[in-house]
């Protein structure tokens, strides 16, 4: 089991969220996905579900900031999981 705080995005924040949205760890980030876990997020608190969420834990599943992630890439994924109307405003123009 990794903790959820060694990937990168993820401080102690996000790693509540998580666990308590039901992803206690690293390993079951990975299963399930940005989108899976986010889904999971948005359920349980609303209020903590954002564009910036989960561009954080596709950039964390990939190992990287989620600044490095190419802009059409983070576009499809917020189209894919948040709605078309989203993917243009997928967190700034990098």
């Amino acid at each position: 089991m990794d903790s959820l705080q060694q990937m990168p995005n993820i401080g102690a924040v996000l790693a509540e969220r998580l666990r308590r949205a039901g992803v206690p760890d690293a390993d079951e980030l990975r299963r399930l996905g940005s989108g899976g876990a986010f889904a999971m997020i948005r359920e349980g608190l609303p209020e903590d579900a954002c564009t910036h969420t989960l561009l954080a834990l596709e950039g964390a599943i990939r190992g990287t900031r989620w600044t490095a992630i190419p802009k059409a890439d983070r576009d499809a994924l917020v189209g894919r999981v948040l709605g078309e109307g989203h993917a243009g405003a997928a967190a700034g123009g990098r």
